[in-house]
């Protein structure tokens, strides 16, 4: 079993309770978790003293600590201070067989959150099949109700989702920013957000963390308010794949770029053409000459390679065609898949 603490939003600065973050350091040491997943804004004005002054305290909490900065420790270039203090701004480690990626999805000097096209990717590198995989970041990604702010302000909240839904396979989303801890799941993902460990600014009775407990295919959440106990929220399974519907859409609203190769420029047009008529709206063909010097970048940004001749890097060898039409025709439907035949 693998022992998670999350705590958020300690917001060290002016809206700081040093005595509930001292007692739940003391509860945290007691608890021996395997991990402390702080999900950010750890300061309340990105500067060098509350970042030095959070380093310190946080210093106290016994364990590993892996941290991400949330929208307050962007603020006045606060970012720099939290890679002095907090290392990088994303990162990811493994436990036996949960894998934890952590992302900034911070904007500077806006309450806003965004991942970026470059970090989802490096999600889908960090994420295994076979593991338990767990996405920790500031902003949500759904909608938290009870907060006075109902709106998602996760500004690709949908790419995410979708990231989540092709990739994660079963997996939990780790997140703060309201200051108030709620889970739900969507489809396979158990998204789970802690509230403030030590503001002012609660929303529930008292302030609090959670403490995850993975086990197998199976994670038990429990909420601990610094002064008012413990609240058993669940158990939950974790199920593996993902839903038909998710590979479905994707595949009707991706584009397709073909490449035709042939040391015969002409040729490859008469084909490329051929396709771009046949072709639907989200396809689109062109043309190299093997002898190009572009020739790598070009096939590296194709989805599908098509020589007339002998070509290391083409995905088929049309070195016959006695019908172009029924070649081209059976080629979309191919990269239609089962998309095209709904």
């Amino acid at each position: 079993m693998i022992r998670i603490v999350q705590i958020s939003d300690t917001h060290f600065g002016e809206e700081f309770k040093p005595e509930k973050f001292r007692e739940a350091v003391r509860q945290i040491n007691a608890i021996e978790p395997d991990l402390v997943v702080l999900s950010g804004d750890i300061v309340t004005w990105g500067i060098h003293t509350e970042f030095r002054d959070a380093y310190e305290a946080i210093g106290d909490i016994e364990g590993e600590l892996f941290a991400v900065p949330g929208n307050h420790d962007a603020r006045n270039d606060g970012l720099k201070y939290f890679r002095l203090y907090f290392g990088e701004l994303k990162k990811s480690i493994r436990l036996d067989e949960l894998v934890i990626a952590g992302v900034n999805s911070t904007l500077p000097d806006s309450d806003d959150g965004y991942v970026g096209e470059e970090q989802r990717r490096w999600m889908e590198g960090v994420f295994r099949d076979n593991c338990i995989n767990m996405l920790v970041l500031h902003h949500h990604v759904i909608p938290v109700p009870h907060t006075g702010r109902n709106q998602n302000v996760l500004i690709d909240a949908g790419e995410v989702v979708e990231c989540l839904m092709l990739h994660c396979h079963g997996g939990v989303v780790l997140a703060g920013h309201r200051h108030v801890p709620y889970s739900t799941k969507l489809l396979r993902t158990h998204i789970i957000h802690a509230g403030t460990l030590s503001s002012y600014k609660v929303l529930m009775p008292d302030n609090n963390y959670n403490i995850i407990e993975v086990d197998g295919e199976s994670i038990r959440l429990k909420l601990r308010f610094v002064h008012r106990g413990e609240v058993e929220v669940g158990r939950f399974a974790i199920k593996h794949g993902m839903p038909a519907s998710v590979e479905l859409y994707r595949s009707l609203s991706s584009t397709k770029r073909v490449l035709f190769v042939s040391s015969s420029v002409q040729e490859a047009e008469r084909f490329a053409s051929l396709f771009n008529r046949l072709s639907p709206e989200n396809m689109h063909a062109s043309v190299a000459s093997p002898e190009s010097r572009r020739i790598g970048e070009l096939v590296a940004g194709a989805d599908h390679v098509v020589a007339l001749e002998d070509f290391r890097g083409a995905d088929e060898v049309w070195d016959d065609v006695k019908e172009p039409e029924r070649q081209v025709r059976e080629l979309v439907e191919r990269l239609l898949g089962a998309a095209g035949r709904v």
